[in-house]
């Protein structure tokens, strides 16, 4: 069980890191930016909740061939890509909301900033609005439940710890980002706002141009971003069950 939960915790940490990047982690770097660092770290739980949610629903109620089958119809990409635009749009709108004190040191005073529970849940929108969220959850629980021979408990303790795992490293993404509220101008600021929503909006339209060009298209091949974590996760987790059967088989003997 602990080698199940320290590989749970390092593919947390390589995903959270080094492969994180869709719109929850600009909105959570805006937000850390914007309004501090427990701001996102409200932002980042909210995202968190959603994951979490998405595990559970998928090793537990729903059937991983039919959501996925659901997630690839035009209708959610359509949905998801105009949630994801319209977050980019009010970033993009945003202003900064905050004064500037030099009393020896600075201080950022925010005025009518959000509450950590209005982040929280825009973050858990954000999160569960975007159908390449739900596929990708899809996709490693589908792996691990499938090709890894793991009881129930097994299975929950690893996607709980790698869950965990990913959330400190969003904590860590929020502490490195807000960093930057105290050197960044008003005006500045205004400036990574419109980035960042432009960059939502970005992806916001990749996810409904993509789903033209597959329908467009339906022989054109499809590269799974999972596919190289999934590999990682079905060799690690394989590994750590051999050698803990071997190790019980010596035991016996």
């Amino acid at each position: 069980m602990l080698t199940i939960i320290l590989i749970g915790i390092l593919c947390g940490t390589v995903l959270s890191l080094f492969f994180s990047f869709g719109p929850g982690f600009w909105g959570l770097l805006q937000n850390s930016i914007h309004y501090g660092f427990r701001k996102g770290a409200a932002f980042e739980l909210g995202i968190n909740m959603s994951d979490l949610m998405m595990v559970v629903l998928m090793l537990t109620l729903f059937n991983n061939d039919s959501i996925t089958t659901i997630l690839h119809t035009p209708m959610a990409s359509i949905i998801g890509g105009a949630v994801i635009i319209v977050f980019g749009v009010v970033t993009m709108v945003r202003r900064p909301t905050r004064t500037v004190e030099h009393h020896g040191r600075i201080r950022v005073v925010l005025k009518e900033a959000p509450s950590g529970k209005t982040l929280a849940v825009q973050g858990f929108a954000l999160n569960s609005f975007n159908p390449s969220v739900w596929l990708y959850w899809a996709a490693l629980t589908a792996v691990v439940k499938a090709e890894v021979h793991l009881d129930d408990v097994e299975l929950f303790a690893f996607f709980l710890s790698m869950l965990l795992a990913e959330l400190g490293g969003g904590i860590l993404k929020c502490r490195l980002a807000s960093l930057l509220q105290n050197i960044l101008s008003n005006k500045m600021l205004a400036k990574v706002n419109r980035i960042m929503g432009a960059i939502l909006i970005g992806l916001g339209l990749y996810l409904i141009v993509n789903m033209i060009v597959r329908l467009t298209h339906p022989d054109r091949p499809e590269k799974e971003p999972t596919e190289m974590v999934s590999h990682i996760l079905h060799q690690s987790l394989n590994h750590a069950h051999d050698s803990t059967h071997n190790a019980d088989t010596l035991y016996l003997e």
